[in-house]
């Protein structure tokens, strides 16, 4: 004769307890252990990202310090090579030595914009483009080659937007030819467009902008999406006659083709494909219209 199972009563409930309800609470347990087991582990295990962080601020420092440097001795000395420091001290100088004065320290200003530019133009030419493609970045490990790559990249990026005095016109003459040339083809945007202000390029090396674009003041574009665990770089185009308004967020992968317009103010997410003479605004954006193609 088959024997019942033991039962119990829970004093909790006062119910009865049978054998499978015990076992399913010690597997729950079990279960629970596990992941509280896992979690500690995952933070015992993951690294302080600080030290990267800081030696890559020291890096940053260290090019505009560098490029600074370089700048000031070679304006200097390109006056002195050509006599046009003033034998006057400025102190002591009528109207006309101070003009002279003034002139010189133009022309200076003007000798450190050029070889501004032109140094991060020869600190870019070594550093190969990054691949586009996703790449794993988790919090406290080291990023891969790529990633490093697209790192010292942005050092140069943001030694060009964030360019200490007296470098207040390398936006002007990266825009101006011949050193519009030679920036497209190394540190970019490959761009046939030229716009009174400034747009924010977060990665220019990974911008195409085409012919007669309208780009408005504040506007964010970008090469690259973070996420949580993973960093996905990937090409932006904007095709010819497209106008984005002031204020705009515009992802790495993005497509906006001829004609499309961006209201101000518009986030578009990565990897969007805006058609031809369509109108998109909102956040995120969103189409709203089709505009008749240009005549």
């Amino acid at each position: 004769m088959r024997r019942p199972p033991a039962q119990s009563i829970s004093h909790r409930t006062g119910r009865t307890i049978g054998p499978s309800s015990r076992s399913k609470r010690v597997r729950s347990r079990r279960a629970t252990m596990n992941l509280d087991d896992v979690t500690t582990m995952t933070q015992t295990s993951s690294r302080d990202a600080r030290p990267g962080l800081q030696a890559f601020l020291l890096l940053e420092m260290f090019v505009k310090l560098t490029i600074w440097s370089a700048s000031f001795a070679v304006a200097s000395v390109t006056l002195r090579y050509f006599n046009r420091w003033p034998t006057t001290p400025i102190w002591n100088a009528d109207f006309r030595m101070a003009w002279d004065w003034g002139q010189a320290i133009t022309l200076w200003m003007l000798v450190f914009n050029v070889t501004y530019v032109a140094a991060l133009i020869l600190l870019k030419v070594p550093i190969p483009n990054p691949k586009e493609g996703k790449f794993e970045l988790r919090p406290g490990t080291r990023p891969g080659g790529q990633l490093i790559r697209a790192a010292l990249i942005s050092v140069i990026t943001k030694a060009r937007y964030e360019a200490p005095f007296p470098a207040i016109f390398v936006y002007q003459l990266t825009c101006l030819p011949p050193l519009r040339w030679f920036v497209g083809a190394t540190i970019g945007p490959r761009s046939k467009s030229v716009n009174v202000t400034q747009p924010i390029l977060g990665d220019p090396h990974l911008t195409t902008i085409g012919k007669n674009v309208v780009i408005g003041f504040g506007t964010s574009i970008t090469g690259h999406t973070q996420d949580r665990d993973a960093v996905t770089v990937a090409r932006t185009v904007i095709e010819d006659d497209v106008l984005i308004g002031a204020e705009c967020v515009i992802y790495g992968g993005c497509t906006i083709k001829r004609g499309a317009i961006v209201g101000g103010g518009a986030i578009v997410r990565p990897f969007t494909t805006i058609g031809e003479y369509e109108v998109w605004a909102g956040v995120p954006a969103k189409k709203i219209k089709d505009l008749p193609p240009a005549p």
